[in-house]
Formats: C-alpha cells, structure tokens, sequence
C-alpha cells in the first residue's frame, strides 16, 4: 500500500476501476493490491512522491479521511487523539 502525492502539475490517475483527475497538492490513496497508472494530462511537468507504508497504515487513513464525496468535518483534538492512539503500531507521531 502507498500514498501517492502529486506535488505539481495535473493529471489523470486510474485507482482500480477509477478514474480522477488531480492537480498539484492532491494525495491518492493507494489500497493494497490495487493497479494504478497516473498520466500528465497538464500542460507542465507533473512531480510525484511515493509513500509506502506498513500493514495497518490503511486504517489509520480510513479513520482520518473523509470518502469522495462526504462533507470533511474536523476531528476533535479528543477524537484525534484516540485515532492516534490506537494507531500508534502503524504512525509515527512527531
């Protein structure tokens, strides 16, 4: 599993079954055992950074993430910490 991160540029990534555009700044979520392909769709030079982390990692994301979609309301500093709490295997709090 990964994180991609689409440092400049745009582009067109395939998740899967999925298909995005994203510009500079976005992070892609890369599930394990997923296909993926990313396309400079943009007029500039595109910059990636790849991320790879350890198992478990997925569930730190998922509970930090808000899915497409659904409204990003922020966590609270208590629901926060009890996320890093139970994660605390997978991350590396600094």
């Amino acid at each position: 599993m990964a994180d991609n991160l689409l440092e400049t540029g745009t582009a067109r990534v395939h998740l899967g079954d999925s298909v995005r555009e994203v510009h500079g700044g976005s992070t892609v979520f890369i599930p394990a055992d997923t296909l993926i392909s990313v396309s400079n769709i943009g007029r500039d030079v595109s910059h990636l950074a790849f991320v790879f982390s350890a198992p478990g990692f997925e569930d730190f994301m998922r509970a930090e993430s808000v899915r497409a979609g659904e409204k990003n309301v922020p966590l609270s500093k208590a629901e926060d910490d009890e996320v890093q709490r139970k994660h605390t295997h997978v991350v590396i709090y600094k």
